[in-house]
């Protein structure tokens, strides 16, 4: 039987077919979109080999697996499609393998949370960049998830250097100069570049079982500003002045009623009272440049003509901690009205308003109240493209199923628009976007495909997810 097989390679208390614990991993806060499904197997292996085990069973077999590390997901990413499937949790595999302060780089194993690295670079004077996530979600995951996240403006959009998977068939492949040598602190080490080309498709290529990211200094002299305005538009030219001197650490516009209260870290404020879109600056940096830098950022918010919010220190330390030092009070961790939905995507901080606009107008168009709707962007360093993250939000009750199909709705027409407005990119692959997205880039889709079918020509891994 399979079961003992699985058994033989983990042992029989990492390996269950119980139907009430392989519920457990039936669904996340996206069920709206992605049905709930259950695994018929919930494997936990230890180490690579034992992947590398598993994953080689499940391919004779022909089974689909999907690979599942912390579980912090609302995406339906890690959600089986088809019966049958093998969960394979990785939540065992937690070591950070090496902290390296001379190359400002971590290694680490899919279960290390940003906690447990957070905790152990600070000794080093040293940080990863934080997603706005719970600060227990996957390293790994994150980084390898898309390469590009939205975080600390200065910190820039690729945070990936290089990885090892192991495909389908057993084959380990190591990105970068760790294919090279036992040296994994650069991207490109030969030939083209493996890991760009091997992220963003989570799970549908095989597994990484390790991961090198970057690492970030901390500094000691920081100042943090929140500058009110009534409307997107008016707060632009503060940002691209901001982004195109290379002033900030961090920049986060949000609404005054969602975001806000999560970076704040409290209900308990007047937000009602203060302008609709607020932008959060943080400058820091060494002796000397950090003063010439807070000069700089005080004359161009001046110039702005936006309204300087006198707000309480713990606020600052709160922004600064959500910025720097991980997201304890983020909205995703904070909550607003039970349950969050958002689009996010990259585009050129020229269309902020319009993809604001768009927002709210899908939103009210399918019954969607306009004080359920906010909005989130995140420039991001180098400014080339002014390059920015943007979320459209959606916080409600998803006790609610009415609501649920709003959503449904509000998916269906908001892809297509945005697509229509222009956007770089998608910030994860949610469920909805393929089918309309890949009618768009031709050809490559068809690349894409192919390239899939080489790695994994049995179709074993998170079947379903892209194509």
């Amino acid at each position: 039987m399979l079961i003992d097989e699985l058994k033989s390679i983990v042992g029989d208390e990492n390996t269950t077919d119980d139907v009430a614990i392989c519920a457990s991993y039936s669904r996340d806060q996206h069920w709206h979109f992605v049905p709930p499904k259950r695994p018929a197997y919930v494997v936990r292996p230890a180490n690579k080999e034992e992947v590398r085990a598993v994953l080689m069973l499940a391919n004779r077999e022909k089974i689909p697996v999907i690979p599942y590390s912390t579980g912090i997901n609302v995406r339906g990413l890690a959600i089986p499609i088809h019966e049958g499937s093998i969960l394979l949790d990785l939540g065992r595999m937690n070591h950070i393998i090496e902290i390296n302060p001379e190359m400002k780089t971590a290694t680490v194993e899919p279960g290390v949370t940003f906690g447990m690295l957070k905790e152990q670079t600070r000794k080093y004077k040293l940080r990863p960049a934080f997603p706005d996530a719970p600060l227990t979600v996957s390293v790994l995951v994150n980084y390898y998830l898309r390469g590009i996240y939205q975080t600390a403006a200065v910190d820039g959009h690729d945070h990936t250097i290089s990885f090892e998977m192991v495909l389908p068939n057993g084959e380990i492949i190591k990105t970068g100069s760790r294919a090279l040598s036992d040296m994994p602190y650069f991207r490109y080490g030969v030939g083209p570049d493996f890991a760009g080309v091997l992220c963003a498709h989570p799970g549908t290529c095989g597994v990484v079982t390790e991961l090198t990211a970057k690492l970030y200094r901390l500094y000691d002299n920081r100042e943090e500003y929140f500058i009110g305005f009534d409307d997107v538009e008016d707060s632009t030219g503060l940002i691209y002045n901001l982004m195109n001197d290379e002033l900030a650490a961090s920049i986060r516009l949000v609404d005054n009623q969602s975001w806000l209260k999560g970076i704040f870290g409290t209900f308990d404020y007047p937000y009602e009272k203060l302008p609709k879109f607020v932008l959060c600056v943080l400058v820091e940096g060494i002796d000397g440049i950090f003063e010439a830098k807070d000069k700089l950022v005080r004359a161009y918010i001046k110039e702005s003509g936006g309204k300087v919010l006198e707000v309480p220190e713990e606020f600052k330390r709160t922004f600064e901690a959500e910025s720097l030092g991980g997201a304890e009070c983020s909205c995703m961790v904070f909550g607003i009205r039970g349950n969050y939905h958002c689009i996010g995507l990259y585009g050129p901080l020229t269309l902020a308003k319009k993809y604001y606009e768009v927002h709210k107008r899908t939103a009210i168009e399918v019954g969607i109240p306009e004080d359920h709707v906010h909005y989130y962007l995140d420039p991001i360093y180098s400014f080339h493209g002014q390059l920015c993250y943007v979320e459209l939000d959606i916080f409600y009750d998803g006790s609610d199923p009415e609501f649920g199909e709003k959503l449904r709705e509000y998916n269906r027409r908001q892809f297509q628009r945005l697509l229509d407005l222009g956007i770089y990119g998608w910030f994860r692959p949610y469920a909805g976007i393929i089918e309309p997205t890949t009618e768009r880039i031709g050809y490559l889709a068809e690349v894409w495909k192919k390239f899939l079918h080489i790695l994994d020509p049995n179709e074993i891994m998170n079947r379903g997810k892209l194509f």
